[in-house]
């Protein structure tokens, strides 16, 4: 399928704790992976708003939940990256907690699409977390992220070692936002996981 028309796409809130989360009863759907892997730039290039997810090169710069309603029917939930060296344990540690919290309790969470850099295929700690959100039951969306700096040989032996690392049945979406592949295959695996209902 197309993506479909965004008629509207806003920020909403900032959220630091599971009291601040939108609980509307639309369904959310959320984007996670490491620090400076591209999930701002995904963002926009879904909702089609330059500039509404504020792309930074510092890492850890998502320090809480960002929430975008999108065509007022469900949200996007920009989580922190992970691997954030530079962060401060204070701050760290309140950031896995929200983390924690909204993928262990939001009953409107319907999955998470996690992004992976296709240039690394992987890292362990992408390996590890992406684990512990299937124990904790959600379902994850493996994206390969920065399509276009890979060439057909690179493209292929990436497939192949995402597939082993992840354990997936099929070749993960592969995208580019610059040149604008892949796109159209997100949007269809995400509108079916918003159509699922609450847990």
């Amino acid at each position: 399928m197309k993506s479909p028309r965004i008629i509207s796409a806003n920020f909403v809130i900032g959220a630091v704790n599971m009291e601040q989360v939108p609980d509307d009863g639309l369904p959310h759907l959320a984007f996670f992976g490491r620090s400076n892997v591209g999930k701002s730039s995904l963002l926009n290039a879904l909702m089609g708003r330059r500039g509404l997810v504020k792309v930074s090169r510092r890492p850890g710069k998502t320090r809480e939940i960002n929430f975008f309603l999108v065509n007022e029917a469900f949200y996007f939930a920009d989580l922190p990256g992970i691997g954030y060296a530079r962060v401060a344990p204070h701050i760290k540690e309140k950031m896995e907690k929200i983390i924690k919290d909204y993928v262990e309790n939001s009953p409107h969470l319907r999955g998470i699409v996690y992004l992976i850099d296709m240039r690394r295929a992987g890292t362990s700690l992408d390996i590890e977390t992406v684990n512990i959100l299937r124990d904790l039951g959600r379902p994850v969306l493996i994206v390969g992220g920065k399509r276009d700096k890979l060439n057909r040989k690179e493209f292929v032996q990436a497939n192949k070692d995402m597939r082993q690392r992840f354990n997936l049945e099929q070749d993960p979406i592969a995208v580019s936002v610059t040149r604008k592949i892949g796109l159209d295959t997100l949007w269809s695996s995400m509108v079916e996981a918003i159509a699922q209902p609450d847990i």
